[in-house]
């Protein structure tokens, strides 16, 4: 079976790995083993119980999990803040809009004109501030696709959780957010931490891989050792 790994800020996913992952900004430290029922699970990542039965299901979930505040310090630390977010960004827009051809850039579909033209428009505050209503809303791609990317109301919104991405190899998206001008997964957890209100938890969750791939970066908690 495939082994998905979730990365998410304050419960909003930022990224899906499938049959790898890397720990990226947490620690050993940051090692929790928790029992959660399934109606109190993170509904963005694993969607709603399908009956009363279902969310009275009681499951044990290994994740690493720190606190908003902690992963902004580490993330400063190593250089990524507000301003290496926006130095990204405008790299990443004037590669878009300067390499592409015509007024829709890389986009497709009937909205494509009004999605070039929001895209070439938008400064960064602009994008955050579409990034905070997805957040807000609980938009993600994955709910999106499911409904057959339907306008948002939105055209940033639209862009950041859509699947368009520009063809360029060096754009290619470290993260979940395809849409969102900044390649690189640290500094969208910047942008992500921006719009983040309070200290809400910021988690990595490697369960499939601990039941089902014999990962053995919990055992010293579980008890377990290897066997020679």
């Amino acid at each position: 079976m495939d082994c998905i790994v979730h990365a998410t800020i304050g419960g909003f996913p930022i990224a899906s790995t499938v049959n790898s992952y890397n720990r990226w900004r947490f620690r050993p430290e940051d090692r929790i083993i928790r029992c959660r029922r399934r109606d109190q699970r993170d509904p963005l990542i694993y969607g709603t119980p399908i009956d009363e039965l279902d969310a009275e299901v009681v499951d044990t979930q290994f994740v690493y999990s720190t606190t908003a505040d902690t992963l902004r310090r580490r993330l400063g630390r190593a250089g990524f803040n507000r301003a290496s977010l926006e130095k990204e960004q405008w790299e990443y827009y004037e590669r878009v809009c300067h390499m592409s051809e015509g007024r829709n850039l890389h986009f497709t579909g009937e909205s494509a004109e009004a999605h070039g033209g929001a895209f070439s428009d938008a400064m960064l505050d602009d994008w955050l501030d579409a990034l905070a209503h997805a957040v807000k809303d609980g938009v993600t791609p994955a709910r999106r696709a499911a409904e057959g990317f339907k306008p948002t109301g939105n055209p940033l919104v639209d862009i950041i959780t859509g699947s368009d991405k520009p063809p360029f190899e060096e754009l290619e998206p470290e993260h979940g957010l395809i849409g969102f001008p900044c390649s690189s997964f640290n500094n969208l957890a910047v942008a992500l931490l921006e719009v983040t209100a309070g200290n809400p938890v910021c988690e990595l969750d490697v369960t499939s891989f601990i039941l089902h791939r014999g990962d053995i970066t919990f055992d010293d908690m579980l008890g377990r050792r290897d066997e020679y």
